[in-house]
């Protein structure tokens, strides 16, 4: 496979300068180079071809500058590794270009073997990430492999208990670093909080996974006249529920942008059979699945169409709090006979405040009974801080989560979202 690589700079001569160093393995078809003489559009390029692994970058450019186009590519989650080639090596934009998420740093005039040999380490970077996320399963397989023999070897054979122990060191060490690149993954795939801010003037985002990676997510498309947000408690967490979280967005994304459904009610509907088509589960007894709540906006703001599996919407207007109930079936499985999702709609005025969430807030153990903190409990809060600015409702939900929960374990994966209309 041939690897993709752009470079961005406004000297000509480089672009000669990086086929000659590099002819042989051009000709050879192990490396494709794309040119682009400014940041803006290098940055197109990199988000119209994921293909492309490695960019090597100038920092001063017209249109967009190098540093700048390293903040583009961080605050949209861009995953490819980006190495500045510059004569401007002093320390300080070194550091800042590393601070954006550069790989690595080659300053000119361009010492051929160093970049040749910064080249290769991005590229096997990059193979290490990708591969990130298919070695979760297999490295927690063999785990539990290994878990097994030496239960069954425990009695009989003492001396090989300490090497099995290694094993399982340097196999749960392989599989923490699989789990920390499959959460930049899922970090990737979530709404950036700068599309968030686009369409949403005032808002907030509460997102606290119980592990590294979670089972919870939210999901935003802006498509013709609407705005659809989603926040959805998938089955599991942890690994598996990343990894089902991971197949929702993507088939969120294919209802609505290749299916064109927009009904709110539609969308969960045919979502719901894409997670029985997908996890083939008319052929097995599996019954994962998730609880949703989706919402669709006029841009005008001045209506709101929703439906959902098993989470309610929340509005507060003039101080007082009102539930929503949506249809209390789960999207996947077949363990509760489904009827059609219903859609729900409400007229909005400036000032309303919206809240969706998954049970993972209200589910939490603590106080001094060391009992659940309660829907009620929850809706109660929400009520209180509704007047707030977004920054003081988001500190203070997870000042109140903190001084409930105390020294217990967090129970499960946690998403608050807050919307002000106005």
């Amino acid at each position: 496979m041939s690897r993709k690589i752009l470079v961005a700079d406004d000297e000509p001569d480089l672009k000669d300068l990086i086929r000659q160093i590099f002819r042989s393995r051009i000709k050879s078809g192990e490396f494709t180079f794309d040119f682009a003489e400014n940041g803006a559009i290098a940055l197109e390029k990199l988000k119209a071809d994921p293909e492309i692994e490695v960019l090597f970058t100038d920092i001063n450019m017209p249109v967009m500058d190098g540093l700048t186009l390293l903040n583009n590519i961080k605050e949209d989650g861009l995953v490819q590794k980006a190495v500045v080639i510059s004569a401007y090596g002093d320390l300080k934009n070194i550091r800042t270009a590393m601070n954006r998420g550069a790989f690595d740093f080659v300053t000119k005039p361009i010492d051929i073997s160093d970049l040749e040999a910064t080249l290769t380490k991005a590229i096997s970077e990059m193979e290490v990430f990708r591969k990130g996320l298919d070695a979760i399963k297999e490295n927690e397989r063999l785990i539990l492999e290994q878990n097994e023999i030496l239960e069954q070897q425990v009695k009989e054979r003492t001396a090989e208990i300490v090497q099995q122990k290694e094993i399982i060191v340097e196999k749960n060490k392989e599989i923490l670093d699989s789990i920390h690149y499959a959460k930049r993954l899922q970090a990737a795939i979530l709404p950036p909080n700068r599309q968030m801010n686009e369409l949403f003037s005032q808002h907030f985002t509460l997102y606290m996974p119980k592990d590294i990676v979670a089972g919870d997510f939210y999901w935003m498309e802006s498509l013709g006249d609407y705005i659809y947000l989603v926040a959805a408690d998938c089955t599991g967490h942890g690994v598996s529920g990343a990894l089902m979280s991971m197949l929702g967005v993507s088939l969120l994304s294919r209802v609505v942008n290749e299916k064109q459904i927009t009904e709110p009610g539609e969308i969960l509907n045919a979502l719901h059979l894409s997670v029985i088509a997908a996890l083939k589960q008319q052929e097995n007894e599996t019954h994962d699945g998730m609880d949703i709540l989706l919402c669709r906006f006029n841009k005008d703001f001045s209506e709101i169409h929703f439906a959902g599996a098993n989470r309610p919407l929340w509005l507060v207007r003039n101080n007082i709090l009102e539930e929503f109930k949506t249809d209390k079936m789960p999207v996947g499985g077949l363990q509760v006979e489904h009827n059609s999702f219903t859609t729900q709609t409400l007229t909005l005025i400036k000032g309303d405040m919206l809240y969706l969430s998954t049970d993972g807030y209200a589910d939490q153990f603590g106080g001094e009974a060391g009992k659940k903190l309660m829907t009620k409990k929850f809706k109660e809060v929400l009520a209180e801080i509704s007047g707030m600015n977004m920054t003081e409702q988001k500190d203070h939900l997870y000042k109140v989560h903190e001084d409930w929960r105390g020294n217990n374990e967090q129970v499960d994966d946690i998403l608050v979202i807050g919307l002000r209309l106005g």
